[in-house]
């Protein structure tokens, strides 16, 4: 029992108080049995000064002493650390100094001169309350660090899913410019042929060679605005900012109104003008480029006819919130996998390579804003994604 005593107390810190110089080397021959680390204070006010300068665990006080007394000291201590272990040595063993003892706070009463014994008990008492509270403090402090592994993993497969969405997005968007190019292109191919075939023929007419002209000039704009658009639209930026939402739906447009129309798809806004959010317009740009791409890709699988491909999209504006509804014509979304839409690694479109990115993306770009995204079927049974998001 001693040596297990002796073992347990080794490593810990004692800081020992005492002002009389002989009582001192008295008490160290039993402490030194016990504690290889011991500070020693000659009073209150010193004791007090040491226990803020150094890493103290556990303190041994006489209660009588000049400048500061014993258990003065304490009260102060226990303002600091409430469950530091604190025994007091006195040499009275009157029920009133015992009784302030307790209500200062001490852990321990002993007599001088101290018994090895009966301070052998008191020890193991104080010290099993000391390594209980180590050992949760490590507990606590490994649990935590757990939790900060978990979370730098989960930041690191956000990081990776977000990248892998940005390029899915990106291969999907370069594929749009190419289609969005070609008409415009064609155009201005045909106009330059014809400005060509003018001169060849010698038959130069002001009023057609305008019109080539205009026709070019218009062409070239559509292609430097859908330039400009995808250019904002993968540039990096985390700004926030106020965006109006009827001039973000406008610039999505430009993106995807090609695709739509090359598929018959056809989109419906109703935005008013006076609508505003506080985002970063990348990100919402994306998350609707999602929602709208989606709604398009379940009536192209569910193979609904060319003149039932609709998708709606409502702005309203509530008490704290803007609502924004994404409805298609589809055919909506089995119960049974409704509540697993938004998992990062689940997909309806494994047949063509889908990885469930899109809408993962979708939900952690509204959490990131403070909204909130859920969906629901319709009475018409097509899909409705409804978005919140703060004014």
């Amino acid at each position: 029992m001693l040596e297990d005593s002796i073992e347990y107390s080794r490593g810990l810190n004692l800081l020992y108080v005492e002002d009389s110089q002989e009582a001192r080397e008295t008490t160290l021959f039993v402490l030194e049995e016990f504690f290889d680390n011991i500070t020693i204070a000659v009073d209150g006010q010193d004791g007090l000064d040491k226990f803020r300068e150094n890493e103290i665990d556990i303190i041994v006080t006489d209660i009588n002493m000049p400048k500061m007394d014993g258990l003065t000291m304490t009260k102060h201590i226990r303002d600091i650390d409430k469950n530091i272990p604190i025994l007091v040595v006195s040499a009275h063993n009157e029920s009133d100094i015992l009784l302030k003892s307790i209500k200062s706070g001490v852990d321990g009463y002993l007599l001088k001169p101290i018994n090895f014994e009966h301070f052998e008990d008191t020890l193991n008492r104080s010290t099993e309350k000391l390594y209980l509270r180590k050992e949760n403090l490590e507990y606590k402090n490994s649990l935590e660090q757990k939790v900060q592994e978990q979370v730098r993993e989960l930041r690191e497969k956000d990081h990776l899913l977000a990248n892998q969405s940005k390029m899915a997005a990106m291969g999907e968007m370069i594929d749009v410019i190419a289609h969005q190019w070609i008409q415009p292109l064609n155009v201005i191919t045909t106009q330059s042929s014809m400005l060509k075939l003018f001169a060849k023929n010698g038959t130069v007419e002001e009023e057609r060679i305008e019109k080539c002209i205009l026709k070019v000039k218009e062409q070239t704009t559509h292609l430097v605005d859908t330039l400009s658009e995808f250019r904002k639209f993968y540039r990096p930026n985390q700004n926030i900012v106020s965006i109006d939402l009827k001039s973000l739906f406008d610039s999505i447009v430009i993106l995807v109104e090609d695709d739509l129309h090359k598929h018959s798809v056809k989109l419906s806004i109703a935005c008013d003008d006076s609508l505003s959010i506080e985002a970063n317009e990348n990100n919402i740009k994306h998350l609707f480029i999602n929602l709208i791409n989606n709604a398009k890709d379940e009536m192209l699988r569910s193979d609904i006819d060319y003149d039932n491909r609709d998708i709606f999209i409502r702005c309203t504006s509530m008490q704290d919130h803007i609502l924004v509804e994404v409805e298609d014509s589809g055919n909506g979304i089995p119960d049974t996998i409704i509540e697993k839409i938004f998992q990062a690694d689940f997909t309806t479109k494994e047949d063509i390579g889908g990885t469930g990115i899109g809408l993962y993306m979708c939900r952690q770009i509204v959490d990131k804003h403070n909204g909130k995204i859920n969906v629901s079927n319709s009475q018409d049974g097509g899909a409705v994604f409804n978005v919140k998001l703060k004014k």
